[in-house]
């Protein structure tokens, strides 16, 4: 009997070990959906892929302009058929065999979200260095849904009104002991949703906080370099709880500054809305974060949060939390940093245009509003885009033969999908769209013939070089 109970339970090991090892793997899980799967950056707004799995290994892949899109350019293979897919070994990899370049999804982590009543759940992909999301839609809200959702989000606010809605963190606060060795400046390093963060963390005396974060944009956790595109920041403030030698930061105020990052001048930010959100009893939790503490370990301190990824430093002792370290470094205050964003924005758009990474900002800015349109054409600039030329370089040749005015200011930028056989020019890089700016003018330069190194300037129809209004919201 003994000897039987062992076979059995034997055999039920194993069994066990062959479904382990049996589990589908992430990527067979998604071919065998009937689902159409969509391949985006942002909200989808452009540029955006829809993949459909076929079958025979095939699938069908196109160009669309926004999610849920039906009309669209197929991506084919060499010899204009659906292309083949290759489920790679490492269960996280699909290789899409299309003409030119093979198009390669490799899985990061799960992602879900409502993006405009489109409820989307999927990955996290890498795809050619970037980051993009793989998703397909589980529901949608209805009509009323949606408006009502966008109103509870965020309302539009006058500049001058903004101030009057921030909460007083001062009041019924809870001072800390005089001695606490907390109560300090500290800069700390973090990743947001693969963003790598600076930020700076104050704690006083009274029982107050604030705390600012700089959130660049998001790239592979093994890039060695953080990237320079700035997309946000952070102003935070509220009270401080003291508990267990640890201290919990309770949000009542979070101010958010969005910049553009479609071809963004880090050097000179443009910035693009202020948003308040704020934590009362009146308007209810707006801010919806994860709960934040700050405790001491081996002689140094932490800041925890499962909203953060660690960036482990030199010196670091406990590689779970982020190491906060002593700053000198002040912050602006929540208040004046909505007075010198609206002051800082005013004198931009007194005077815009002072280089070629201005007019790529400017340009990338106005298209973002524009469905990522310059004019009729389409463009990408999460492909190449770079302002390293010179007007002089392109010297443009009017119709009767003359030499054209040279710019003041260049910068090329791919073509999106809908436009690579329009007015772009060949380069070393490839098909390029360049775009010139004089007399605060848009012109794009083109090849009168394919085969000539002649250049022209055309000026862009219905596109004035004025800076987008800067928006302020609530909630």
């Amino acid at each position: 009997m003994g000897k039987k109970f062992y076979v059995v339970l034997s055999m039920l090991c194993l069994f066990a070990v062959l479904l382990v090892g049996c589990k589908p793997k992430e990527t067979e899980n998604i071919v065998t959906s009937s689902k159409t799967w969509f391949l985006y950056q942002d909200q989808g707004e452009n540029d955006t892929v829809s993949i459909k799995f076929l079958k025979n290994q095939k699938a069908e892949i196109k160009d669309i302009t926004t999610i849920d899109g039906k009309v669209g350019i197929n991506r084919f293979n060499s010899q204009f058929n659906n292309p083949k897919y290759i489920l790679e070994r490492d269960g996280k990899t699909i290789t899409f065999k299309t003409a030119k370049q093979n198009l390669v999804l490799k899985i990061i982590k799960p992602y879900h979200e409502n993006v405009y009543g489109k409820h989307m759940k999927g990955y996290y992909v890498e795809s050619g260095n970037q980051t993009y999301k793989f998703a397909y839609i589980t529901k949608r809200d209805k009509a009323s849904n949606i408006s009502k959702s966008n109103k509870t989000k965020s309302q539009a606010i006058d500049y001058e009104q903004l101030p009057d809605h921030i909460i007083d963190v001062n009041a019924n606060t809870k001072p800390l002991t005089a001695n606490n060795a907390l109560i300090v400046n500290y800069d700390f390093s973090t990743i947001i949703d693969y963003r790598r963060t600076d930020g700076n963390l104050t704690i006083n005396q009274n029982g107050t906080y604030q705390m600012t974060l700089t959130e660049h944009s998001a790239q592979k956790l093994s890039d060695e370099t953080d990237s320079k595109v700035v997309m946000l920041t952070e102003v935070e403030t509220g009270n401080v709880q003291s508990l267990y030698g640890k201290i919990y930061l309770t949000p009542k105020n979070l101010l958010t500054i969005n910049y553009y990052y479609h071809g963004q001048n880090p050097d000179r930010l443009l910035p693009k809305s202020v948003n308040l959100k704020v934590n009362s009893k009146v308007t209810g939790n707006q801010i919806d974060r994860a709960k934040v503490r700050v405790e001491s370990d081996s002689g140094q301190l932490y800041l925890y949060s499962s909203d953060y990824t660690v960036r482990v430093k030199d010196g670091q002792k406990n590689n779970k939390a982020n190491l906060l370290t002593k700053s000198n470094n002040d912050q602006t205050s929540l208040r004046d940093a909505i007075t010198q964003t609206k002051d800082y924005y005013d004198k931009y758009v007194a005077a815009p245009l002072s280089s070629n990474a201005d007019l790529m900002q400017l340009v990338g800015a106005i298209s973002d509003n524009h469905s990522k349109k310059v004019g009729n054409i389409g463009v990408n600039f999460g492909d190449l885009y770079g302002t390293n030329i010179q007007p002089s370089d392109y010297q443009g040749v009017s119709v009767d033969g003359s030499k054209q005015p040279l710019m003041q200011y260049v910068f090329l930028v791919s073509p999106s999908a809908y436009s690579e056989n329009g007015p772009a020019v060949a380069t070393t890089k490839g098909k390029l769209l360049i775009y010139g700016s004089l007399d605060n003018k848009l012109f794009l330069l083109r090849q009168p013939d394919k085969d000539s190194t002649t250049v022209t300037w055309t000026m862009v129809k219905d596109f004035p070089l004025t800076v987008p209004k800067l928006k302020f919201s609530l909630n």
